[in-house]
């Protein structure tokens, strides 16, 4: 992926690079606050982080910003409100990149420090990965990536101060989220101090699945299927390096449904990971995935299309599930496979099963914390309710093109 990773180190001059807004309609040049353009973002990027023009310390994989900020300005049907969140994220993303280059120069060390089998839980979307990394987090001898780690994981943490801040900026982006999707409360609950799903990591490469979830973006996605993520997933590790580095822990443990799609690129940069893989029946996973979508992409448009979205989630899912097992059948790597109903119907039998899968004790402070965990239960916003249809998905069809998976795992 070697034209993905160029580094890119000053504003561009006009016409050194193609406008993403091109074709994207007369009223998107005239609104400036919130343009999608990626010399604007560039520049703002350079402002915020404080970076001269032609600092050693550069910007890169700005070829696949080029295809999601044109993906975006093309099809998303954004509202002034979402293309305004849209730039600030993909800012936040470009300003991420420019202070690793600034921690990798004065502490060279750190990106040097091995990252002993890592702990990857995985699965299609809605397959239970978000509470079994929870309870596995409870572990006091893992590290399981907080959402404000991800998404500040190269800012400073000297004194408490410094992470209060921190966690008070996550809170806010939260309270936010939730204010322009309500719904995604009882969807995926998200909180400063839980771990969160370290998309947020690789997605500062602009390579990712999720800004399908986050977009209706169908040309990005295409695009997406044909690229090595290898340089993407080694930038992921660089940032990893620097999130453990702040304080002590065991493996680390992290969990994204989206690295099921590239296995291969995973175990190449973590040639000693383990896998914990969940399976949930895809007729429901599909139609719950759905849900999530709708509700994600409406808190940045007002055109979400939810027959749309099932046949995307759905040949997603196919296409996930079929990568992954081409994957390990070219690059086998430890896997423990799980189903999701045995999750919920035990989980700490299930915990206890994984722990000894990655070689950890599970003593009783850890299953004493996980139970605590299972009492507290921190979600809310009620009841999550879908169904296939609503997203234009047959039943009896769907569950057709995954008959051999679900016989295989009995699911």
């Amino acid at each position: 992926m070697a034209k993905e990773a160029q580094t890119y180190r000053a504003v561009p001059r006009r016409g050194e690079l193609r406008s993403p807004s091109r074709g994207a309609g007369r009223r998107e040049r005239r609104a400036p606050a919130a343009a999608l353009e990626v010399p604007r973002l560039v520049a703002k990027a350079l402002r915020t982080a404080r970076t001269a023009e032609g600092d050693e310390g550069g910007l890169h994989f700005l070829p696949p910003l080029e295809q999601l900020v044109e993906a975006v300005a093309a099809e998303a049907h954004l509202t002034t409100a979402g293309k305004r969140s849209t730039a600030e994220s993909i800012t936040a993303s470009l300003v991420t990149q420019l202070r690793l280059e600034r921690a990798a120069e004065e502490q060279p060390e750190v990106e040097r420090a091995p990252i002993d089998a890592p702990v990857f839980v995985v699965g299609l979307h809605r397959t239970g990965t978000t509470l079994l990394q929870n309870l596995l987090a409870q572990h006091p001898g893992v590290h399981a990536p907080l959402l404000w780690e991800l998404l500040h994981p190269v800012t400073p943490v000297r004194t408490a101060a410094d992470r209060r801040r921190l966690v008070e900026a996550t809170d806010a982006y939260v309270r936010g989220y939730y204010r322009a999707a309500p719904a995604l409360r009882a969807i995926h609950f998200l909180h400063p101090e839980l771990p969160e799903e370290c998309h947020r990591l690789l997605g500062t490469t602009f390579t990712s699945e999720i800004f399908g979830i986050r977009y209706r973006v169908p040309s990005y996605l295409r695009w997406l299927e044909a690229q090595d993520a290898r340089e993407a997933y080694r930038h992921h590790r660089r940032l990893l390096a620097h999130v453990l580095a702040r304080g002590p822990g065991g493996p680390a443990v992290l969990k994204c449904p989206t690295h099921l799609s590239h296995l291969d690129s995973l175990g190449a940069v973590y040639p000693d990971a383990r896998l914990v893989r969940l399976h949930r029946d895809p007729v429901v996973a599909v139609a719950s995935a759905s849900s999530l979508t709708a509700v994600v992409r409406s808190a940045r448009s007002n055109a979400v299309d939810k027959h749309e979205i099932g046949r995307e989630r759905l040949e997603q899912a196919v296409l996930a599930l079929a990568r992954a097992r081409r994957a390990l059948e070219t690059r086998p790597l430890p896997v423990l496979d799980l189903r999701y109903r045995d999750l919920v119907a035990d989980p700490l039998g299930t915990v206890a099963t994984v722990c000894d899968f990655a070689g950890l004790p599970l003593g009783r402070t850890a299953e004493r914390r996980m139970r605590r965990f299972l009492d507290a239960d921190p979600h809310e916003g009620g009841r999550h309710a879908y169904t296939l249809e609503e997203f234009g998905l047959d039943p009896a069809r769907t569950a057709a093109r995954f008959a051999d998976y679900r016989a295989e795992l009995a699911l």
